[in-house]
């Protein structure tokens, strides 16, 4: 009785945290809108600069160090090893922040802005709570009490977002720059991280952990490689957009201005281009809130040796991660005219941000291949795509973008997501067995065929007369995009029954199906 409760509790738990994490990345994708509503292309340009800096924070305290403290400790760590790993982590996290600091005007040099130095002065003390964040919210994650976790990501969101849109207010009632203002709402990240880190520290995590010290104090090298390399593993997952986006704020302006574009148009450019982030964020949303729920029972058949429910699970996790994220990837790009203007106020550089969108279907691809490698303990070829994927984007931002402007940038980065798609999944070919994926692709090509031509009909059907006809009009094709899809999985059989109903609502699709009520 006693197991089935606490498999019930940190199934909760995980519900409780999953839902923590959508609240903070809707808000995360929904304040841009405002911000480039008022402080245009070019101020949403210098924040999508810097903010890529702070972002790397966000990931390791809100998900790498967390999933990395849980996967070497367990629930078996006590409070002195805890303290530890948070004083090494902490440490490391001040170097950064000193560096960042002092060398502020060098690195907006390198972006090729000097005006962005205090930004990036700003964007540096986000980097004081890396290892209090980080640990405290591992500590819990490891007790399978989520729900600590959660109320402090969303009190970090809450606090973050409540600064930017007083930058933006300050913005319109002060006459503030658009350096000014992105300042405020750079460091607003750092007061939500001090926020969550007093709720964290308040709580006093470590007082019930009285229990013997694990063998990481007795193999400190091992164990510190070990946690490396975990917080590693589980940073590159979720930086992937991230690290893609710093190569972008090094490259992009010098590259805009070598073909002759002045500052303030290359700014304006890359403004534009930086739309793009919102919805692909809204993309990830979708597509990563279904594709890792099989990630669990994939684990345990492999702690099982059990190869048969093993390659069902990395089937059925493929294909889901396939469907959902192409289905988000093609419905943005039908929906991309409409959603620039009604988002942005103009449709400027539509087809640059519906190329950009095929991000989604490669990142989504990447973090369920990385996922499938993990549970194998497999963590070179993770690190090899990943330095491939890099280095590409670089050379054909560097190749691409004085030839194209930003759809050169778009360009580069989708080619060189593919690439590291490519590189992975050949790895992921080694260890699992795919079946019937070609049968599998041909339908679901088919299907974002149709659901073009449904989308594309409904958009010229409703004419067009300002935002709120417009966003009217944006609701009623993506929900008809969503009947298509859900239509496609009843008469298809895109997914079988063993697939469907590890989603939500899956067994009454399966119903729908087989013609019942």
């Amino acid at each position: 009785m006693k197991a089935k409760i606490d498999k019930s509790t940190a199934f909760n738990g995980v519900v409780v945290l999953t839902l923590a994490l959508l609240v903070v990345k809707v808000l995360s994708a929904v304040y841009r809108v405002p911000y480039q509503n008022i402080l245009g292309d070019e101020g949403l340009y210098a924040y999508q600069q810097v903010y890529p800096i702070v972002a790397l924070g966000v990931i390791l305290t809100m998900n790498a160090i967390p999933s990395a403290v849980t996967q070497v400790f367990g629930s078996e760590g006590d409070f002195k090893q805890y303290t530890r790993v948070m004083i090494r982590i902490q440490s490391i996290s001040a170097i950064f922040f000193l560096i960042l600091l002092f060398c502020a005007k060098w690195v907006a040099l390198l972006m090729g802005d000097i005006n962005l130095t205090p930004m990036l002065r700003a964007a540096s003390f986000s980097f004081l709570f890396i290892g209090i964040l980080g640990v405290f919210r591992g500590y819990y994650q490891a007790q399978r009490d989520m729900n600590v976790p959660a109320i402090s990501q969303v009190i970090e969101q809450f606090v973050r977002v409540g600064i930017i849109i007083s930058a933006i207010i300050l913005f319109m009632i002060e006459h503030w720059s658009i350096y000014a203002a992105g300042t405020l709402a750079i460091i607003g990240s750092a007061f939500g991280f001090l926020a969550s880190s007093l709720f964290l520290i308040l709580r006093k995590p470590f007082k019930h952990s009285q229990k013997k010290s694990y063998e990481f104090a007795q193999k400190p090298f091992t164990e510190w490689r070990k946690l490396a390399l975990a917080i590693l593993i589980f940073a590159v997952s979720q930086l992937i957009v991230i690290v893609w986006q710093v190569v972008d704020s090094f490259t992009v302006l010098h590259m805009l201005q070598s073909t002759g574009l002045d500052f303030q148009q290359a700014t304006s450019q890359k403004g534009v281009y930086d739309r793009g982030a919102s919805f692909i964020q809204m993309g990830l949303i979708v597509t990563t809130t279904f594709c890792f729920v099989l990630i669990p029972l994939l684990t345990d058949a492999i702690k099982a040796k059990n190869k048969v429910l093993t390659n069902r699970y990395a089937n059925a996790s493929i294909k889901i991660t396939i469907l959902f994220s192409v289905s988000a990837g093609v419905g943005l790009i039908n929906l991309m005219p409409i959603m620039n203007s009604v988002f942005f106020k103009t449709n400027s550089q539509t087809l640059t941000l519906a190329v950009y969108m095929l991000t989604v279907i490669c990142v989504s691809l990447i973090m369920m291949d990385i996922a499938l490698l993990q549970v194998k303990n497999k963590v070179r070829p993770v690190l090899l795509a990943f330095s491939i994927g890099v280095v590409s984007k670089t050379v054909l931002n560097i190749a691409l973008i004085p030839q194209l402007l930003m759809l050169g940038g778009s360009i580069s980065t989708v080619l060189s997501l593919i690439l590291f798609t490519i590189v992975l999944h050949k790895h992921v070919l080694k260890y699992y067995l795919f079946q019937s994926m070609r049968k599998y692709v041909i339908k679901l090509i088919v299907t974002m065929f149709i659901l073009s031509i449904v989308v594309q009909i409904t958009m010229w059907l409703i004419p067009e007369h300002g935002r709120i006809i417009s966003l009217i009009e944006l609701v009623m094709a993506a929900g008809i995009g969503v009947i298509v899809i859900v239509i496609a999985i009843v008469r298809t059989n895109l997914l079988s029954y063993r697939e469907l109903k590890h989603l939500p609502f899956g067994d009454k699709l399966y119903h729908m199906k087989r013609g019942e009520r």
